[in-house]
């Protein structure tokens, strides 16, 4: 496996573990056990700040700080600007020392090691805590440990401070109940306090939508693809469950839309594992069949949430295709999710299997279609966003019908029109009424 391959595979299993992390405890050991020790790194030490004493306390490690379960060997209390690491959160930027020994901030802790690498963890500008890891060789560390590094804590720190707000918001309510009725004036602060934290959360939520951008294909790299397209991706919340996905492997350019399970943090964190399953399918295991990539890509999904102590029945829905621009052969796989062909005035439906990307109760492999496209022939892929949608005078879906005939008449026009029409008729038919869910329709003119 690749540098970057075990990259996205960390990120993957870290992820899952902070989706059922509920204390700071929780969520720095797992962040040693399954991202720092997944790294391969010998010897790793978690701080975290101390409000009470505004010091770094060592709250989690990996190596010989940890000799057995969770505990941590004579935990190492520091302040701020005091030898690498406080240097690191009073800089707030990571550093890699080569030498240590001609360091004079260098601070022996259990053993004296020749390099360092030691990353803050930071919300809001903010100093939440550091990672700190030391090796017995010099120049061990690289600037890919750092990104990765980076990553995993900026992550961290979103997950902290999720963590507790939710702690504070119990721990307020249950005091709320209490004094309610005679303390107006506390609930008003209360409640100004709930909304700042509200704002941060956002915020944070904000930057986890940089993060996920950054697995999305530009517009530039579709381009060097596929002359005539649009992309019509409507997210319900600040991240999405909806993800899209183009690669070209020799003469075939392989896309799809794919559906995780649920919509926001936690559909969006699916799609971090689904994602990088899609990866995988084709860098790991040479892949190209769409049919094949679909049984791989279950079998990968499974795999990693099977690691889970709680089962966990998340997964997706996609539409995946593969065509050949020179011979106009394309080939479909469907996971609940169906293909539809244009050509002319006439709608071509592939129905997909009826079987989701993740645990199911019927275990089938998938079907593979093949179809000669003509010139003109338009492909549409799509998740269930749109056809879910409430809306009209009666508030009920909009259903699958109407989105057929709407598909056709908006394939009347020319193709960088189309995005447009469709956003158009959502909005006129979802009228005043709240998105349902995430929303992706592909076009693609051959």
């Amino acid at each position: 496996m690749n540098k970057k391959d075990q990259y996205f595979e960390v990120i993957n299993k870290f992820a899952v573990e902070l989706l059922e992390a509920q204390t700071e405890d929780e969520i720095v050991w797992a962040l040693a056990k399954n991202a720092i020790a997944e790294l391969g790194y010998v010897d790793c030490v978690i701080y975290l700040l101390d409000d009470e004493t505004d010091k770094l306390i060592q709250r989690a490690a990996h190596g010989p700080k940890n000799p057995i379960s969770l505990e941590l060997m004579n935990p190492l209390p520091l302040n701020f600007g005091e030898g690498i690491v406080g240097s690191v959160a009073v800089s707030k930027k990571g550093e890699i020392v080569n030498d240590t020994s001609s360091d004079k901030r260098y601070i022996s802790d259990d053993a004296t090691r020749l390099s360092e690498i030691s990353v803050p963890i930071v919300y809001k500008n903010k100093v939440l805590g550091i990672i700190d890891s030391e090796h017995p060789e010099k120049n061990y560390f690289n600037h890919d440990d750092l990104q990765i590094l980076t990553t995993i804590a900026s992550m961290t720190a979103t997950k902290l401070v999720q963590t507790k707000s939710t702690e504070e918001l119990v721990r307020l309510k249950r005091n709320l109940e209490v004094i309610i009725s005679d303390r107006t004036l506390e609930l008003k602060k209360v409640l100004i306090k709930v909304n700042k934290q509200k704002n941060e959360i956002t915020e944070s939520i904000h930057y986890a939508k940089r993060i996920q951008k950054a697995i999305l294909p530009t517009e530039k790299l579709i381009k060097d693809y596929f002359d005539d397209f649009f992309i019509f991706y409507q997210p319900k919340d600040i991240v999405a469950g909806d993800f899209y996905w183009f690669e070209k492997v020799n003469n075939e350019i392989i896309f799809s839309v794919a559906d995780c399970t649920g919509h926001g943090v936690s559909g969006a964190m699916v799609s971090i594992v689904c994602h990088n399953a899609l990866n995988r399918s084709l860098c790991e295991f040479q892949l190209q069949e769409p049919a094949l990539i679909l049984n791989k890509v279950k079998e990968l999904v499974i795999e990693t949430f099977e690691k889970s102590e709680e089962q966990v029945l998340d997964g997706m829905d996609i539409a995946l295709c593969s065509l050949n621009p020179e011979t106009k052969v394309l080939k479909y796989a469907g996971a609940n999710n169906p293909l539809y062909i244009i050509r002319g005035e006439e709608l071509l439906e592939i129905k997909p299997d009826r079987q989701p990307i993740g645990k199911y109760d019927v275990e089938t492999s998938f079907t593979s279609h093949e179809f000669q496209l003509q010139t003109g022939d338009t492909i549409y892929i799509f998740s269930d966003g749109f056809p879910d949608q409430f809306g009209g005078e009666k508030g009920k879906k909009f259903k699958y019908a109407p989105f057929k005939k709407l598909l056709l008449d908006v394939n009347q026009f020319p193709m960088h029109l189309r995005e447009s029409k469709l956003r158009e008729a959502f909005k006129d038919w979802k009228g005043k009424l709240d998105q349902v869910d995430d929303i992706t329709i592909i076009g693609v003119s051959v």
